[in-house]
């Protein structure tokens, strides 16, 4: 198979990439660190440990510096697992367009083919859940709010979440359809 001729994309299409990367990144990014932080504390007590009281030379520092105390393990598991969602939803919009090496594994290898899949829909069902407990601890204290909310929320996020990575994946695969 010839490989394909990469070539440069328009001013236009760069620059609206980015604009969209720099307003809407950290926004779900920021999103996602709050929530599924707190998802994260609800279903595993030991990712409460606060940053500073790891065994790691200098980590005490950041008990002197406003914000950063309250940073657990779960800050740096949900920023984790946000950026394993978005490259894994990239892989399988890859692979529905039949852009991808996994979808060619069903015919000679299907085992591999859905190994890779059930391991795909794990993480992205894991990540909707932590998500929604985070939400559903979080609204415990609105009394106001009905029990649909949190739902309503976690689909909108993971549809959120897939929209920013089909996002990602056309720009950088749009040469090759």
């Amino acid at each position: 198979m010839p490989k394909a001729i990469r070539r440069r994309k328009p001013f236009k299409t760069v620059l609206k990439f980015w604009t969209v990367n720099l307003i809407a990144a950290p926004i779900l990014f920021t999103l996602c660190l709050s929530v599924a932080a707190q998802g994260i504390r609800e279903l595993v007590s030991v990712m409460q440990t606060r940053l500073y009281r790891l065994p790691f030379p200098g980590a005490e520092m950041l008990r002197d510096y406003q914000g950063f105390e309250r940073l657990d393990l779960s800050h740096l598991a949900s920023a984790l697992l946000f950026l394993a969602v978005t490259f894994i939803w990239m892989r399988v919009i890859e692979e529905a367009k039949g852009l991808g090496p996994v979808s060619q594994y069903l015919q000679s290898h299907p085992i591999a083919f859905w190994i890779y899949a059930t391991i795909a829909a794990v993480i992205i069902v894991v990540d909707g859940v932590v998500f929604y407990f985070g939400l559903a601890a979080r609204s415990n204290a609105w009394t106001e709010t009905s029990i649909y909310v949190p739902i309503g929320c976690t689909l909108l996020y993971v549809a959120g979440t897939a929209a920013f990575a089909a996002f990602h994946q056309d720009y950088h695969q749009s040469d090759q359809i």
